[in-house]
């Protein structure tokens, strides 16, 4: 049986946390450690991780100060539990897992012999009313380095991950980055999968990722939550991509083929002349239009 650490990050969850974590606690055919960093909570969510601190003994809870969900994600990775653990997953702090989500994946990534893998999956969003909204498909998704930068399509929250990946993935809770240009920790995960490894895309479903008012992102929560972060990506969030580059390219790990070293040589310096961001912008081709378009914006007026 494969043992699997999942690491989950919350911030003022209060009693949505509970779901989930029974939800991670009912997993079939695997072994679960549960770590959880709270990221400088202020209500009673502290209260609750307690409770289930105590439920629990296979879960562990980091209580931290506030740096947002993308460094507490990378610290809860750099911090994460190597010995005798065969794979990591990300958890948000309020859906609700099949209890075959871990086992499909673990069986999915035995079958890999490559050392640096990758599963994601596609998820069945719901309202915070608990009814099905839609299926976030990620099947049409060209399942390559330029589709990814282009758009990140995937959820961490369905990742699961080998040791290798998280080795090369961690210690990155420490970059310098403002918000707006910092990597998220799935996409700096992905990014990695694809640059020295393999990512394995399951077109299936066995997350019920509910949506609040007040999700970040903006997956079943209406047009105008859609138009707001999308002009939030297109302008203000900036370079995450060239940034992202310039540290694969700095690793010390060889990258996996040399075309995609030349890809990511020409998204670190795309800057330096018009005909490079024309060259980059014939690689935008996520398996969405609207993903597509926002990214050609992007390179053409240097955010990207």
């Amino acid at each position: 049986m494969r043992t699997v650490q999942v690491l989950m990050s919350t911030y003022n969850g209060g009693n949505n946390i509970i779901k989930q974590v029974n939800s991670i606690q009912k997993q079939k055919n695997v072994k679960v450690l549960l770590t959880i960093r709270d990221d400088g909570s202020n209500n009673e969510t502290l209260d609750v991780l307690r409770t289930l601190e105590k439920k629990y003994e296979n879960t562990t809870i980091i209580y931290g100060e506030n740096i947002g969900y993308k460094k507490s994600f990378l610290t809860l990775l750099s911090k994460r539990n190597k010995n005798n653990i065969d794979y990591y997953a990300f958890s948000d702090q309020d859906d609700i897992w099949d209890e075959n989500k871990l086992n499909t994946a673990v069986n999915m990534l035995d079958k890999e012999t490559n050392k640096v893998k990758l599963y994601t999956s596609s998820l069945s969003i719901y309202n915070e009313n608990m009814e099905y909204v839609k299926k976030s498909d990620i099947s049409s998704t060209p399942n390559n380095i330029y589709s990814f930068f282009t758009r990140n399509r995937y959820a961490g929250c369905t990742y699961v991950f080998s040791e290798r990946l998280a080795e090369l993935s961690s210690n990155y809770e420490k970059l310098r980055f403002k918000n707006p240009e910092m990597p998220e920790h799935d996409f700096l995960v992905g990014a990695f999968a694809y640059a020295f490894g393999i990512v394995i895309i399951d077109s299936e479903s066995y997350i019920k990722h509910i949506r609040y008012p007040s999700s970040v992102t903006s997956g079943g929560n209406g047009i105008k939550k859609r138009i707001q972060v999308e002009l939030f990506n297109t302008f203000k969030r900036k370079d995450t991509r060239q940034h992202m580059a310039e540290i694969l390219i700095n690793n010390d790990e060889k990258i996996s083929s040399n075309k995609i070293f030349q890809y990511l040589e020409l998204v670190r310096d795309y800057k330096s002349k018009i005909k490079s961001k024309v060259q980059l912008a014939r690689y935008m081709d996520c398996g969405n239009t609207v993903g597509n378009v926002e990214a050609a914006i992007k390179v053409l007026i240097g955010n990207f």
